[in-house]
């Protein structure tokens, strides 16, 4: 009798065990698929928290465009405002004045006329070819040039608005020294910060040197000017546009330094103990 219950008890206990099993079996496949979803929904959070990050960091950029175009529009008319006028009013009077002018008078006039005329194309030049390298398209050129014939040729202007102003004029660099750039914006860059040393500098010298290391080609622009100030250094050497002027140097300074970190180069700045600047333009090999 006891044998014959038994067996029933042993079905009973193989079927719970068979049910254990597959409730288990069922417990761990739910399992499974329960981390696996898990998991994707934390893999696809994660890509959503970048992809909000992504679209953060567009708004704030395509913010910072749009402040800095509004902002160097700003700059840009001011700048252009300030020579055109002067143009102007050399123009009026020598359409009046002509007749009784020496030719002394004359010649001062005119040459003022070139000078100025000179700086706005210059200007407008430099804006519309900054703004082509900000296209997708652009593509950064390579050439090997003797630097001082590319100082002599691109940059002679400067030597003479130089002289004028009663400033000595120095090429120091090596007459075998060859220079490795893109001098379409190379030329830029010089164009502009030899302008402005020009423009801060009363007396004394301007100077241009150019020399290389094993890493490293530099170019040394140095004056005898008032200096630089530290946020004129800051927009030099990082690119920001600070709020606290609307000097035209603001928007060159920008131009000089966009072209130079195409070049995938920098800028370094570093006051004179006598006074004035010495101004770096760091490019690679």
């Amino acid at each position: 009798m006891e044998k014959f219950l038994s067996q029933p008890f042993a079905i009973v206990c193989l079927l719970l065990a068979m049910l254990l099993s597959v409730f288990l079996y069922v417990i761990k496949s739910n399992a499974s698929k329960i981390v696996a979803l898990q998991k994707e929904l934390t893999e696809k959070k994660e890509a959503l928290q970048y992809s909000m990050l992504q679209l953060e960091s567009s708004k704030t950029e395509l913010k910072n465009s749009l402040a800095f175009r509004e902002r160097a529009i700003s700059i840009v008319v001011h700048d252009l405002k300030s020579p055109l006028a002067f143009l102007y009013r050399i123009i009026s009077h020598l359409h009046v004045s002509h007749t009784k002018m020496n030719s002394t008078d004359l010649e001062k006039l005119t040459s003022e006329m070139s000078h100025t005329t000179y700086q706005i194309v210059g200007f407008v030049n430099d804006l519309l070819d900054w703004l082509n390298s900000n296209q997708l398209s652009f593509s950064l050129q390579s050439d090997i040039k003797p630097f001082n014939d590319f100082i002599l040729t691109k940059c002679a202007v400067y030597s003479e608005i130089a002289n004028k102003k009663g400033l000595k004029f120095e090429l120091k660099a090596k007459p075998d020294f060859l220079l490795r750039a893109d001098f379409n914006l190379l030329q830029i860059v010089v164009r502009n910060l030899l302008d402005n040393a020009i423009k801060h500098t009363e007396a004394g010298s301007i100077s241009i040197n150019g020399y290389a290391d094993e890493l490293h080609q530099y170019i040394v622009i140095t004056d005898t000017g008032t200096g630089i100030s530290n946020d004129k250094a800051m927009e030099l050497e990082y690119g920001v546009i600070t709020k606290k002027t609307n000097e035209s140097s603001q928007i060159g300074f920008r131009i000089v330094y966009d072209m130079v970190v195409k070049m995938n180069g920098k800028i370094k700045i570093r006051q004179q103990a006598g006074g004035g600047t010495a101004i770096t333009v760091i490019l690679p090999k």
